[in-house]
């Protein structure tokens, strides 16, 4: 038995993980649009291990944060395995840092629409707020920094996170805490948008 695991928050990345929880395949498609890609290179992937939908004993998703159409796919796909009986479990990528028992740090990425999104945590206590690309240039360099990934920033963030750790790296290199943790608490966390629909889908005039 394994577990399927998807990740559409920026790229595209689905892997495998054995029932002990370490990764048989691992793969990330850049550069391409998640809704041309996802559904093939999972095919192409299942194909690769001789496995089947059906098979999979639970399947993980990255719920956010990000934007609605990438994580709309992630969605979709849990709801499709929903009649094969197969559980969903989800968590956010700024959670990882935690997960692997780091107490204190600052978690950030571009939000698009001139705006940033940082999580803090530390000793407990946390806090998400959205920075604007103008109060983005008065800051420092930030210490103990994390990002999803290099292609999760643009050059302002660039310029504040040298240095920062990948948390999809994290999932990559150490998949068996963090997802033992998951399991165990049967974690399914509702999607994480920057913004709500309605907001994010202003018309025009």
């Amino acid at each position: 038995m394994s577990y399927l695991y998807l990740d559409t928050t920026y790229d595209v990345t689905i892997g495998i993980l054995s029932e002990s929880l370490e990764w048989v395949d691992f793969i990330k498609v850049q550069g391409q649009k998640a809704s041309r890609t996802l559904q093939l290179e999972t095919h192409r992937l299942l194909e690769k291990h001789g496995l089947e939908l059906s098979e999979f004993q639970g399947l993980f998703t990255v719920a956010g944060p990000g934007f609605y159409t990438g994580l709309r796919l992630s969605e979709g796909f849990a709801d499709v395995l929903k009649f094969f009986d197969i559980p969903h479990y989800s968590f956010y990528s700024f959670e990882v840092p935690m997960l692997l028992g780091i107490s204190q740090g600052i978690w950030v990425t571009k939000a698009y629409r001139g705006e940033y999104f940082f999580y803090d945590w530390k000793a407990g206590e946390e806090e998400r707020r959205l920075v604007s690309a103008k109060d983005l240039v008065t800051m420092k360099s930030l210490e103990n920094v994390f990002i999803h990934s290099q292609t999760s920033i643009d050059e302002k963030l660039e310029a504040l996170t040298s240095g920062a750790q990948e948390t999809s790296e994290l999932i990559r290199k150490t998949p068996r805490p963090i997802f033992e943790t998951i399991l165990k608490n049967r974690w399914v966390k509702s999607s994480f948008y920057f913004r709500a629909p309605e907001d994010e889908f202003k018309v025009s005039v």
